[in-house]
């Protein structure tokens, strides 16, 4: 049995010892550990090298001469792969000590599955927990694809660091390399459609939430469309569903994507810009619910100041 763990930062070096020691402190040790640095300007470098030559059997290092982005960087990390299992960490986030192990025991009792996730900690800055993803009833196991394309879990954020065969990668592919971000949902979409997937209620991993993720440099209309984008992409995928799944998996996505258009809707009319906020809205309105797309036409109707005394008075 050969895990293999993949690494993928790029200018996270205030975090990244914490994700490497996480790895090295696993009850149950990996095969392999890479660490794909996307050609960063923070000093990251230095650490990974440290890292590498004091654990040259266990630790394979590798630097991009230019960035690359999420998508070919991940995509990169996971052809590099030579164990039998593959799991990863963002070099901003931590692995508990028994993430590979209770993981690797839970797949040996579901024989059927390929891939197993676990519950995992929200953390800041400062590493301290903030909330779990699961805290009452347990995600689902099994064969699972409709809830993972509709993203239905809780907070409509998907499971993380999921420990696969890499058998699994023979028949999917690897990451979209063209991803700028939600690399990891097209992944899953793929993966749940070819694969059984069980769930391990520990929680075993710690993902941070801070002020220099992506997220943060993209408008909220350019992370919609990437959202859009992956839809699209993978909609050839549900043609051989029924119309029950069918409609549960449109539902579920109208019900987010309703509250995404009408997030960037608000946030035109805040900024006085009403003509993006009409174009966004033409733009979204198939994806938005019926109720939804009435209470933003009538938004988008109003005079900006009648709307605003609205909003203030709320």
């Amino acid at each position: 049995m050969k895990i293999s763990v993949f690494i993928t930062s790029y200018n996270q070096k205030k975090y990244l010892v914490e994700a490497v020691e996480s790895v090295l402190a696993q009850t149950l040790k990996p095969f392999e550990i890479i660490i794909v640095d996307d050609c960063s300007t923070d000093g990251s470098r230095e650490i990974i090298e440290s890292y590498a030559y004091t654990h040259p059997k266990l630790i394979r290092p590798f630097y991009h001469e230019r960035n690359l982005g999420i998508g070919k960087n991940k995509a990169f990390a996971q052809k590099q792969a030579r164990g039998e299992w593959l799991t990863y960490l963002d070099g901003d986030d931590r692995f508990l000590p028994e993430k590979l192990e209770m993981e690797f025991k839970t797949l040996q009792q579901h024989p059927d599955s390929k891939v197993v996730y676990s519950n995992f900690y929200s953390i800041n800055e400062e590493g301290k927990r903030s909330r779990l993803w699961v805290d009452k009833t347990p995600p689902p196991s099994g064969y699972i694809f409709s809830q993972v394309f509709s993203r239905s879990f809780p907070h409509n954020t998907l499971f993380r660091n999921e420990l696969i065969s890499s058998d699994c990668l023979k028949k999917i592919g690897y990451y979209d390399e063209e991803r700028i971000t939600h690399e990891d949902w097209d992944f899953k979409i793929r993966l749940s459609k070819h694969f059984n997937i069980t769930y391990c209620p520990m929680a075993l991993i710690e993902r941070r939430e801070h002020a220099d993720g992506i997220s943060q440099y993209l408008s909220g209309d350019s992370i919609f469309n990437q959202m859009l984008h992956v839809y699209y992409n993978n909609s050839h995928l549900l043609e051989d569903l029924g119309p029950e799944e069918k409609n549960f998996i449109r539902r579920e996505l109208t019900r987010l994507f309703s509250r995404w258009a009408d997030g960037i809707i608000n946030q035109k009319l805040d900024e006085g810009h009403r003509q993006q906020a009409f174009q966004h809205y033409r733009e979204f309105l198939k994806w938005m619910s019926f109720d939804m797309a009435a209470v933003n036409l009538f938004k988008l109707l109003l005079p900006l100041k009648l709307l605003k005394i609205i909003r203030y008075f709320k």
